[in-house]
């Protein structure tokens, strides 16, 4: 009964808003057996965490805003040492953990992370621009977060490493837990002491370019087993680009945020427009995780993989950046329509594309299905067109409502009609523009015209 009470005065000092210590006791904390050990370690009261513990979280304690700090020594062969917060469970929390294994390399920009996770996918990859260096020492180091609504500071041993401009988890309140292979000691926890740091988010300096693609009709994903590749045969109908997905900070389409966690290779397609003012060439820089095919106006100019467990890992060490990789388009004048295959079966799901130039473009958006009009006289189209310049024939025939169109030697393909006898089919990029007056019909694909007569 003893234990109950004083258990309970600590957790109601913690919430005050006083800072206090929070004795390293077994009572204080929930964990699995095995995971811990509570001890005297270099005259300090301590927990020694073992190599794969899950995460040992602090009991009966909901914090939001605050300091969290402690000491903590690596232990030999360790990879990292983590502090969670904001922790619902394995599938919702936000993580800081040293990389304990670069200990020695006081260069190394990911020697500390920050990271949220979104059902259960650690986003490290995904955001890059949240690690740093930091100098770990193999002896005691202290650590401290400080949390404030959407921000937060991180120190290690006294020195800011991360000043993070939003964080991007999607619980702002939970638990507070501890993994990695090492000691913890000198916990203190201040609730609500934020040290004057501002709640609201900082501004994404990359708001005001208007060289990224941030906007795109996106499809469902769709499972791809292993060892399938995509080609032009797998080009969705425009049909199925019934959702859409906007940028997140730095120009991020993050899939994972939207589909959650692969646990199989799946694909999702993406599809914006651009309209160039006259025919160029333009580089498309290009982030992504963790495989990607480009296509430019429904032809594949693009083929890359950032594969991180199949040691194929793009710069910056199988990060998202738009240093994973580029692509020259050729636009052509008018819109033009970019078509990208993404997929996923490691950690997060994502692209990143960005514009090199936006010189005599006119405009980036979303692509938009062509509206499909009924049509009131379909038979009027019916019949066959030849043309003098060309030993070709197109028959134009009609199936439950759909007119289908065959030229020599090709397979048939269904138009949809968008009105003033006007059809396309939109995944071939083909266009049928009928003159009624002088029985003729304009086929154009490629961006060339061909007239062809009715017999």
């Amino acid at each position: 009964m003893k234990k109950l009470i004083t258990l309970t005065l600590l957790v109601a000092v913690v919430f005050s808003g006083v800072a206090q210590s929070i004795d390293l006791k077994p009572e204080n904390f929930d964990f699995k057996e095995g995971s811990v050990e509570f001890l005297n370690y270099k005259g300090r009261q301590s927990m020694k965490i073992a190599p794969n513990a899950n995460p040992i979280e602090i009991k009966n304690l909901n914090f939001k805003n605050g300091t969290i700090e402690y000491d903590m020594e690596p232990i030999t062969g360790g990879f990292s040492s983590s502090v969670y917060f904001h922790r619902q469970d394995d599938k919702e929390q936000e993580i800081v953990y040293l990389r304990v294994f670069k200990m020695n390399d006081k260069l190394a920009n990911e020697a500390i992370q920050y990271a949220p996770y979104i059902d259960g996918v650690n986003m490290w990859d995904m955001l890059p621009q949240y690690q740093a260096a930091s100098e770990i020492k193999p002896d005691w180091n202290h650590i401290k977060l400080v949390i404030s609504g959407k921000r937060m500071k991180v120190y290690c041993n006294k020195k800011e490493v991360l000043n993070i401009p939003e964080l991007e988890g999607r619980m702002a309140e939970g638990k507070i837990a501890f993994d990695g292979n090492s000691y913890i000691s000198n916990l203190i926890v201040k609730p609500n002491a934020t040290e004057g740091l501002h709640p609201e988010a900082l501004p994404d300096l990359t708001d005001h370019q208007s060289n990224f693609i941030r906007n795109w009709a996106m499809t469902s994903p769709m499972l791809l087993p292993k060892g399938t590749d995509i080609t032009t045969d797998n080009l969705p109908d425009n049909g199925l680009f019934e959702k859409s997905i906007s940028a997140e900070r730095m120009g991020l389409i993050n899939l994972t945020k939207v589909y959650g966690k692969s646990t199989e290779r799946r694909v999702i397609w993406l599809k914006a427009v651009v309209e160039s003012s006259i025919a160029k060439s333009v580089e498309l820089e290009l982030g992504f995780s963790d495989e990607l095919w480009v296509f430019l106006n429904n032809k594949m100019v693009y083929v890359d993989k950032n594969l991180y467990m199949q040691d194929m890992k793009k710069y910056p060490r199988g990060r998202i950046s738009t240093e994973n990789g580029s692509v020259r388009l050729n636009l052509k004048e008018g819109k033009n329509e970019i078509t990208m295959a993404v997929a996923n079966d490691f950690y997060g799901w994502g692209i990143i594309a960005r514009l090199k130039t936006v010189d005599d473009l006119l405009s980036i958006e979303k692509f938009t299905p062509i509206a499909e009009v009924s049509i009131e006289n379909i038979k009027q189209y019916l019949g066959t067109y030849t043309t003098k310049d060309m030993p070709i024939k197109i028959s134009i025939t009609e199936t439950e409502g759909k007119l289908i169109a065959q030229a020599t030697n090709q397979e048939p393909l269904d138009f949809k009609y968008i009105g003033n006898h006007v059809f396309v089919n939109e995944k071939e990029n083909i266009k049928l523009t009928f003159n009624m007056a002088e029985s003729k019909v304009i086929l154009t694909e490629g961006g060339n015209d061909y007239s062809f007569l009715k017999k």
